[in-house]
């Protein structure tokens, strides 16, 4: 399970760094490397408010590891991961011109962080909208991820 994590870390680090060069490539303005970082790598920085939902004052950094955390709470809110968020980030990198740059370097870090995620985690598809899990009180059942480890952890049983 950590060699997961480490590897979906990785390849979000490696995505926003991509989605940083492109953007800093055609804005001439390679601030857009670390400002698509914060989008596209650091975005998961909400899971730790999750997990403080759900162990309120302890932390226990296995525990945090492993997301169980999300099937013994019930809920995922990871309030970040939202495709709302890369959509109304394109919109202002259209409506601002001086500032396209940023916006679109957080949009499309932000993006290719959750088109992986939905990938990685093979949810029903509209899991990485927020306003979906809000409809749904973030109950993680109706979310239905068949992660690849879930299913190798399954099959080892």
């Amino acid at each position: 399970m950590n060699q997961v994590i480490l590897k979906d870390e990785f390849i979000h680090f490696t995505l926003s760094i991509i989605a940083g060069v492109i953007v800093g490539y055609f804005f001439n303005n390679w601030w857009a490397v670390p400002v698509a970082l914060i989008s596209g790598f650091f975005i998961d920085s909400d899971h730790l408010i999750d997990y403080h939902l759900y162990s309120r004052a302890k932390f226990n950094l296995a525990e945090f590891k492993s997301g169980e955390y999300f099937n013994k709470s019930g809920k995922v809110y990871v309030f970040a991961h939202g495709y709302e968020f890369a959509i109304i980030l394109t919109i202002f990198g259209f409506a601002l011109p001086g500032l396209s740059w940023f916006f679109f370097s957080l949009a499309l870090s932000n993006f290719l962080h959750l088109f992986y995620d939905t990938i990685s985690n093979k949810p029903i598809w509209l899991t990485y909208f927020l306003t979906f899990r809000i409809a749904k009180n973030f109950n993680h059942k109706s979310f239905e991820f068949k992660r690849k480890w879930e299913t190798r952890l399954n099959q080892k049983t």
